[in-house]
């Protein structure tokens, strides 16, 4: 059997995000954006069978043998959590595991915005976390629950699915309830939350409509709503979060998501030509204008609102990019990359005399 602390060890010394076991190639790690192989021996299936089943309790094994994939979160000894994502493919098993970094990530370090971290002093509405796999969202969720933790006298609850950074209780008192472990589902959990005097909630995942509802419903209550959701930019992330709901409940999804939002705060992590990550992000905040084109269904014009009101701290991805560059933390062809209007941002950066 694979021993899996030199695998740690190894992809902890090359600063790995994450590790793939796979049967019939040896383990391989995500170096800065790219699967890099290891030298360890080819993986057999005894040895992703045995890994996993290290891993899981008894309950974990009777789910993972009915729906052939499972998700949850692991502690190993001087290694710190670990997320473990495993899927039966053609008869083997297949595993990934997301090395979560033991310390909560420190606002500063994270290069997080301080208007980010101000959202964090809000007593009620919604604040959408969006970005791409492997973005940081959880960590920077993390971040933010720690900010209101050291900050405020609050009662957190967290719904994660798995559970990822532990949280000790500071000024705050945070209660982590892990989806399938603690609870049965996010329905069940998010009515629970709602009958527990909450003063803030935070949720790793949004899938559907019945927790929509009642992630809407908290922050209409007077609660501070954290919601992680995969997308790219404002304008996906609003566009998914309404399509979650059966086309007869949109418009007054609508309705209750215009009065509720806050924020959405976009996070990519650059995988630059240097060999770093660096984050680069896109900040909405809801006021004025924007509510009611929210409310119309006219979310396409987000992205230029944001455009238009520098002034009050938002900032498109493209202008982050810019930004960036022109400040020399990336260079032109990382700023390009991940743009998302790579024409428009190429053009700009020429102006500047700034070929990508």
């Amino acid at each position: 059997m694979i021993n899996l602390n030199d695998v740690l060890r190894e992809a902890r010394e090359k600063r790995a995000s994450d590790i793939h076991f796979s049967v019939g190639t040896p383990p391989k790690f995500r170096i800065h954006g790219s699967l890099v192989e290891s030298n360890f021996h080819t993986i057999s299936p005894s040895d992703t069978l045995e890994l996993l089943v290290g891993f899981m309790t008894h309950e974990q094994r009777e789910y993972f043998e009915e729906f052939g994939q499972i998700e949850l979160s692991v502690s190993v000894s001087d290694f710190g959590r670990l997320r473990v994502n495993a899927y039966k493919q053609k008869g083997t098993i297949t595993i990934a595991l997301r090395l979560v970094n033991k310390d909560i990530p420190d606002a500063e370090a994270f290069d997080i915005p301080e208007s980010v971290l101000e959202l964090c002093d809000q007593k009620k509405g919604l604040v959408i976390i969006a970005g791409p796999s492997g973005a940081g969202k959880s960590s920077l969720l993390a971040a933010l629950t720690d900010r209101v933790n050291t900050n405020r006298n609050c009662n957190i609850i967290t719904l994660e699915d798995p559970i990822e950074f532990i949280h000790e209780n500071k000024k705050s008192t945070v209660n982590q309830r892990e989806i399938g472990l603690d609870s049965k589902d996010y329905p069940t959990a998010m009515k629970s939350a709602l009958r527990s005097d909450p003063d803030v909630l935070t949720l790793s995942r949004l899938r559907d409509s019945e927790v929509a509802s009642l992630v809407l419903t908290a922050a209409e209550t007077g609660r501070l709503v954290f919601v992680s959701m995969s997308a790219n930019n404002t304008v996906e992330a609003l566009g998914s979060f309404l399509e979650i709901f059966p086309m007869q409940e949109r418009v007054m999804a609508r309705y209750r998501l215009s009065d509720v939002l806050k924020a959405v705060v976009c996070r990519q992590l650059l995988h630059t030509t240097a060999g770093e990550s660096v984050p680069a992000y896109e900040l909405f905040f809801n006021k004025g204008v924007s509510k009611g084109l929210i409310r119309e269904g006219d979310i396409m014009k987000i992205t230029s609102f944001i455009a238009q009101n520098t002034q009050d701290g938002m900032l498109t991805m493209d202008q982050c990019l810019i930004a960036m560059c022109l400040s020399g933390a990336i260079t032109a062809s990382d700023a390009k990359s991940g743009a998302q209007n790579q024409e428009a941002v190429e053009k700009a950066l020429q102006k500047q005399g700034l070929n990508a």
